[in-house]
């Protein structure tokens, strides 16, 4: 792991890209950003007017009542713009929106949200996630699209139901590591979102049902996870201080292993950070491979599937 930081990586995002709808998921995701949120930032809110075609069988809907649809659903982004615009006014951010209508262009919902962030191209991305449908809405669409068609970009996920203190800044912070290059990426990047005196937890997760029947090796290849990781999350640990040397953060270090049975990594992550009251979790979207391969893409899927915790997630791409 890297031992010095580039000074820039401490720096707080300058450009934030939050898509938005109707849905509480999309108020929880405002109220979350809005404290962390500097005057010198560039917000860009983006709503996406579906084309109504794809939504519901319109084999009988044709000229007026294909236009009112298509209007209704203009006029709904329309006002998500509008209404997440009023709900982040007065942070002294520099805001503005983009609505997109899929009448007009080809594509799906998440394609048609990756291409903004293209055009863009932001710092940070976030989203709401009701676990049963509105994140998966955003990252998915009609066509299942994979969540890596989103993540070139630092993600921030915020679950409906998480109440954020507005009137206090991120003070504890959960980084899951594996001492991977893009665990390495997600801890500098997620370094930036800390207030000045926060605690910070780094934990690396022992998957115990990595080698489970193995016998005797069972046992050696335990205890062997487990001291690499009390090396990954002490070299982890340096980089923290490195990153937050002006801002007197506390740094702590857990190695957490996963129960014998009926458990996984994300499940973990989240026990962990309920656990110990995270206001954020740090979580890189593609680790080592091999037998401690668990920080990849489909772990940090799961994981914002049944996260009750905001979620940012950092594409190993990402320095």
């Amino acid at each position: 792991m890297a031992q010095k930081s580039d000074a820039n990586t401490c720096m707080p995002f300058a450009r934030i890209m939050v898509a938005v709808d109707s849905t509480p998921a999309s108020t929880a995701a405002l109220r979350y950003l809005r404290q962390l949120l500097h005057p010198d930032n560039a917000v860009r809110v983006v709503s996406v007017a579906e084309n109504p075609r794809t939504l519901v069988p319109l084999g009988r809907w044709v000229g007026s009542q294909l236009e009112a649809a298509r209007e209704e659903l203009r006029h709904d982004a329309g006002e998500a713009i509008q209404a997440a615009q009023s709900a982040l006014d007065g942070c002294g951010a520099h805001l503005d929106g983009q609505l997109v209508d899929l009448s007009k262009e080809s594509g799906d919902l998440v394609h048609a949200l990756a291409d903004a962030l293209s055009e863009w191209s932001p710092d940070l991305v976030v989203l709401g996630t009701r676990h049963s449908r509105a994140l998966m809405r955003w990252v998915e669409g009609e066509v299942s699209a994979p969540l890596a068609r989103l993540l070139r970009w630092p993600t921030l996920i915020v679950p409906v139901d998480h109440e954020p203190d507005t009137n206090a800044p991120v003070s504890r912070v959960l980084f899951a590591t594996d001492g991977s290059d893009g665990s390495v990426a997600a801890l500098r990047v997620g370094a930036r979102l800390v207030a000045p005196r926060a605690e910070c937890r780094v934990v690396y997760i022992v998957d115990r049902l990595l080698a489970p029947g193995t016998g005797p090796f069972e046992k050696q290849f335990e205890d062997c996870q487990t001291a690499i990781g009390q090396n990954v999350v002490a070299l982890a640990a340096n980089e923290l201080a490195i990153c937050g040397q002006q801002k007197a953060w506390e740094v702590e270090t857990a190695v957490i292993k996963t129960r014998n049975t009926f458990d996984d990594v994300p499940h973990a992550i989240d026990r962990e950070a309920r656990h110990w009251k995270a206001q954020l979790v740090v979580l890189g979207t593609h680790g080592r491979r091999g037998l401690t391969r668990w920080l990849l893409g489909s772990v940090a899927e799961r994981e914002v599937r049944l996260t009750s915790v905001p979620l940012l997630l950092v594409p190993a791409l990402v320095a």
